[in-house]
């Protein structure tokens, strides 16, 4: 008898969306088989996965052109969960229309914020544009393909476009930078043990930290005086803590190698809290 893997994994959006095309690619490399459950808002993957009721969910965290995307610092900052792994996967933004649409007719354009946002310098050229904001860019070709109107378009990815039966009307890459680009974080419920230290490995951690310059110049201080590898995502001021702000750090250490003990070990003498989000 052959066993194969089975995987339950989360994400945002219906099939077809960008988190829907991550963790497809993301579970064919490691799993025979993947059940999926489509969530309509972040929060709901981290609970089916708090919940045990999905192993894996898969997060957007950055964009190499809009940046780190603000509503997941604060979910990782109250979730139990780990980080345990990442991909990242290349984001061609497309105008998607239904058959015989011309770019002259388009009046009104469905889109996720950010592609909104990823896309500006081009939808500045069309400002005459009515832009209609949806929940997931899956949401918008769904809309654009039951709507079935000719005045109407969605921003989607070539991808999502077939599976909704729209039709690429501009193909080229539309976002502000020209490798557009957007990482995903592997979230599950217990960790995966990396116990070589002398591998290269990443160790991701937060901390929160009162007012800003201040305390973020004592932090760099601390990493540059360990000579560390890091690179920081730099997160919004907390809703229901207008005086913390969130940093995002991300070590290329091991989480138990000596050095990165230490740095903890001072980095917790300055900041108001530091939370360990995963080492893979």
């Amino acid at each position: 008898m052959i066993y194969k893997s089975i995987a339950h994994v989360a994400f945002l959006g219906p099939k077809g969306s960008y988190s829907h095309i991550a963790a497809t690619q993301y579970a064919s490399r490691h799993f025979d088989q993947v059940i999926e459950y489509s969530c309509q808002r972040f929060d709901d993957v981290f609970t089916l996965v708090e919940c045990d009721q999905a192993e894996y969910g898969v997060i957007p965290i950055e964009n190499s052109s809009s940046g780190l995307i603000d509503e997941i610092g604060e979910l990782l900052l109250n979730t139990r969960l780990l980080l345990v792994d990442e991909i990242t996967i290349p984001v061609n933004h497309c105008v998607l229309v239904n058959n015989h649409t011309d770019i002259n007719q388009i009046q009104i354009i469905y889109s996720h914020p950010q592609p909104v946002q990823q896309c500006s310098k081009f939808l500045k050229c069309f400002s005459e544009w009515k832009i209609v904001f949806c929940e997931s860019s899956a949401v918008a070709m769904e809309t654009i393909s039951k709507l079935n109107q000719s005045n109407l378009a969605a921003l989607g990815s070539i991808q999502g476009g077939k599976f909704y039966g729209l039709n690429s009307l501009l193909t080229y890459n539309l976002a502000n930078s020209y490798k557009n680009t957007t990482r995903f974080i592997i979230l599950k419920n217990k960790n995966v043990v990396v116990i070589n230290c002398s591998i290269a490995r990443k160790t991701v951690f937060m901390v929160s930290i009162e007012g800003q310059s201040e305390k973020l110049y004592e932090i760099l201080n601390v990493l540059q005086f360990y000579n560390t590898h890091t690179t920081y995502l730099r997160a919004r001021l907390l809703s229901y803590e207008r005086l913390k702000n969130i940093v995002i750090i991300e070590m290329m250490a091991h989480i138990n190698n000596i050095y990165t003990q230490q740095i903890f070990s001072e980095l917790q003498k300055i900041a108001y809290s530091l939370k360990i989000l995963g080492c893979y």
